[in-house]
């Protein structure tokens, strides 16, 4: 076969992989975020000649990680409407084309055909990204992995030039083309800045770019950039660091804020287990979750615990055996430590409360998958046959595990049935179970789950909220009084104050629902819940 035709065939492999995989999520609907990120989202609804106005207000609510609220626009546009089965359809082509992207820049680095299709193929098909393939969603992640391969692609293909070590004449800026590094570098800028108007995760992408400069596969040639290059490199650094204030800027604010206010756990032993966990993941996609926040993720306790230091020590291990392999010329030790580099924004040492996503794995995940392809391309000089029964038994595990895990973000009731199942103690996992049941009508089970909620916290708002409404709709409205007034003494807003009239009128109490009803108009004059209880409240207190 021809190598034209051989890339072809790798390039049709390997969206087939992704096809068989996610083909089933054109079935799935709208879960967790998708609705108030896509369906309630009014930015969704606007044309896409008002696309400019996403930037008019950085970070304020909708217009957050502003190139996926468009690509939500042009969903919506294509498909005229609001169509689960499109949204996901597109999520499944960003995925399809992250994969080929990868392909390519792998193929470059690793100067392997097969070491590079054993990593686009490990990427397809991982189970560690369903969730940002699988949930609408994720989308932020898919388009911030896409235009960050895409920018690193242009940087390696353009920009780097190819200098043979046994021709000493060829040393210095390169062979390449005015024109062929304009082209490089334009389309790094462009797809980099999109990159971060995605996620700000791609702040990351002049590490990686030095990364992956160095070396090639197994030594055999060396790269250089010349000034115009490292000038470029610069360059975008800056611009990326303006961009990315301008839209995330407030975010980071309130971020350092809150990390001068003390971390969610002892540093560095958060930011070490942190990362070993995804470390982890990426190894041994076991026991996979769509809750990490603090309730379900248990923190560590110490600056340097039992756990921290054994996570330490795995980490350092993993860093020495990347720098041994970058130093003798193995990129896959530049693939090593781009899955680090690339985990660093999301490592906690800015704290929020989802401790870990995993999402926020996916361009990590690129660069580990490059460190196994080259691990694979290595191999299949010395041991084919191994390479070729190894490689098509691990994609077949890794696809089956990803298929199946597909599944459980079919619906909410199923996302959060399996979540509230792997993490018991989770009070997110629960409540969120709980929400669920209660739209598809199970009030007892939806009383179960936030009755656990309550119990796993028993001052969180929005679980006395949700159940003093499941209590009103089962009949205990003196319970549903409580909860709700417990809820209302931390904060009073026009809902909560008309699930407590409305309550508080079915208890017989039409006096206090009239006050009640009234402190909540005060707030919201024109909610039609409010002004029909007040009026019903009336007319019962004036009977009795």
């Amino acid at each position: 076969m021809s190598p034209r035709l051989r890339l072809v065939a790798a390039r049709l492999v390997l969206v087939g992989l992704v096809v068989a995989v996610y083909a089933a999520t054109l079935g799935y609907g709208f879960v967790f975020d998708d609705q108030a990120l896509i369906v309630d989202n009014p930015a969704v609804r606007l044309p896409l000649s008002s696309a400019g106005r996403l930037l008019d207000t950085p970070r304020a609510g909708i217009v957050y990680r502003p190139l996926r609220t468009f690509s939500y626009m042009l969903d919506r546009t294509l498909a005229g409407g609001l169509a689960p089965a499109f949204f996901h359809a597109m999520n499944v082509a960003y995925h399809a084309l992250a994969v080929l992207v990868l392909f390519a820049l792998a193929h470059l680095v690793l100067g392997s055909l097969g070491g590079a299709f054993a990593a686009a193929a490990l990427f397809a098909v991982h189970p560690l990204n369903v969730e940002a393939v699988a949930y609408v969603s994720g989308r932020r992640d898919l388009l911030c992995g896409l235009l960050s391969l895409t920018a690193l692609w242009f940087w390696r293909r353009f920009v780097v030039a190819d200098v043979d070590s046994t021709a000493p004449s060829a040393a210095g800026t390169g062979t390449r083309s005015f024109i062929e590094h304009l082209l490089g570098v334009t389309g790094m800028l462009v797809a980099g800045i999109l990159a971060l108007a995605a996620k700000e995760e791609a702040l990351v992408l002049p590490a990686l770019a030095c990364l992956i400069l160095p070396l090639s596969a197994r030594g055999r040639a060396t790269r250089a950039v010349g000034g115009a290059g490292w000038l470029a490199l610069l360059c975008f650094a800056a611009l990326a660091s303006l961009v990315a204030w301008r839209i995330y800027g407030q975010t980071l604010v309130l971020g350092l804020a809150r990390a001068r206010s003390g971390p969610l756990a002892p540093q560095p032993a958060l930011t070490v287990d942190v990362l070993a966990r995804y470390l982890r993941l990426a190894i041994w996609p076991v026991g996979l979750s769509a809750d990490y926040s603090t309730g379900a993720y248990p923190l560590p306790q110490a600056p340097l615990d039992g756990g921290a230091l054994a996570s330490g020590l795995g980490l350092l291990l993993f860093v020495g055996g990347a720098l041994w392999l970058l130093v003798r010329g193995f990129a896959a030790g530049a693939g090593m430590l781009w899955f680090l580099v690339a985990l660093l924004p999301v490592a906690q040492i800015v704290p929020y409360k989802e401790v870990i996503a995993e999402h926020n794995a996916y361009l990590p995940l690129a660069g580990l998958a490059i460190a196994a392809g080259g691990g694979f391309a290595a191999l299949g000089e010395v041991r084919p046959l191994v390479t070729r029964t190894v490689l098509p038994a691990l994609l077949l595990l890794l696809a089956v595990g990803a298929t199946l895990r597909t599944r459980v973000w079919e619906t909410n009731l199923s996302l959060w049935s399996a979540t509230a199942a792997a993490h018991p103690l989770g009070m997110r996992a629960q409540y969120n179970l709980g929400i669920a049941h209660l739209q598809a009508g199970s009030l007892d089970q939806a009383r179960s789950a936030l009755g656990r909620a309550h119990e796993l916290d028993r001052n969180d708002r929005d679980v006395l909220l949700a159940l003093a409404s499941v209590e009103g709709k089962l009949g205990n409205f003196a319970r549903s009084v409580e909860l709700a007034s417990r809820a209302i003494a931390e904060r009073a807003d026009a809902d909560s104050l008309t699930l407590l009239g409305w309550s508080q009128l079915n208890a017989g109490d039409a006096d206090e629902a009239v006050a009640t009803f009234k402190r909540a108009l005060a707030l919201s004059p024109e909610s039609p819940d409010a002004k029909r209880g007040l009026s019903l409240a009336r007319l019962r207190a004036a009977h009795f």
